[in-house]
């Protein structure tokens, strides 16, 4: 990784921001705002008379790779999916204090809020209609049937060997095994997802993985809010009951307590994450 000597602080964001503005012809509505971890920054502008909204990001190579940097663009060329549309992208040099790739992304507005502002998991039920689990489940088979050659590392076979080995420290038993191919958004969460109308969110983090995966987290994420959990796990059953979902659960699950092993578990979810573990572990289907 190259260390790049650059503050990334609020002002320079916006500074980015209001220069993207510019490059792609669009009329600022307000002050941006950055993401949590601070190296994202986004907004409303007026674009051809209608609210869009406008997100920039530096590729900070001491920080980041380039494949999510790159991934809301890319998942442009994606269908038949309730996401947010790209409409123009564009990509500089930024050359202060020192030459920085940026690009902006303008994409469609998205009105309705996230299921949980802020926040990764489910702490209480929410009203999932069947018509946005019936859109979930169309756009997670849509996206896995879209061919890419798109690899996060963080997400890659070997790093799922090492994880369980570390976390459950078991044989798998012969029901768990990975099927490799299918396309899936690997950051899918409840902060992710809009309601009462269904928008896929954060598209960073998505390509190549377990058939399978996307459910996988979402269900171990709302393990807080078990009516919601139920809800997931009767849409997605064929997928979480097969090999390949069972192992997308326990690879999701794992995760998920490496996380809080560094953060509060505020949502309470590890007693539920390692009762789902070891059911799975166990040979038997996860439990509803």
């Amino acid at each position: 990784m190259k260390w790049v000597p650059v503050r990334v602080d609020a002002a320079w964001m916006e500074t980015l921001w209001r220069e993207g503005a510019a490059r792609l012809g669009v009329t600022p509505c307000g002050s941006p705002a950055p993401s949590a971890s601070g190296d994202v920054i986004g907004g409303t502008v007026d674009h051809r008379g209608q609210t869009a909204w406008l997100r920039v990001a530096p590729f900070l190579e001491h920080a980041m790779d380039v494949e999510p940097w790159r991934g809301t663009r890319e998942a442009g060329a994606l269908v038949e999916i309730c996401k947010p549309a790209l409409l123009a992208s564009t990509e500089w040099t930024h050359p202060d204090p020192a030459p920085v790739p940026v690009c902006a992304e303008l994409v469609t507005y998205v009105s309705d809020p996230p299921a949980a502002p802020g926040d990764q998991y489910l702490t209480h039920p929410i009203d999932l209609s069947p018509a946005w689990l019936a859109d979930l489940r169309a756009s997670l088979c849509a996206l896995a049937g879209q061919p890419t050659t798109r690899q996060i590392w963080g997400n890659r076979p070997e790093r799922y060997q090492h994880l369980l080995h570390a976390v459950y420290g078991r044989p798998l038993p012969a029901g768990v095994a990975p099927r490799w191919g299918s396309t899936e958004h690997l950051d899918l969460h409840w902060g992710n997802l809009t309601i009462p109308r269904l928008m896929i969110l954060d598209w960073e983090h998505w390509g190549v993985n377990v058939a399978g995966y996307g459910a996988a987290r979402l269900y171990c994420t709302a393990l807080g809010a078990p009516t919601v959990a139920a809800q997931l796990h009767t849409t997605f059953a064929d997928l979480l009951d097969s090999p390949s979902g069972r192992y997308a659960l326990l690879v999701a699950a794992a995760d998920i307590l490496v996380a809080v092993a560094w953060y509060e578990d505020t949502a309470g979810l590890c007693p539920a994450l390692h009762h789902l573990a070891d059911t799975l572990l166990r040979g038997e289907a996860a439990p509803i």
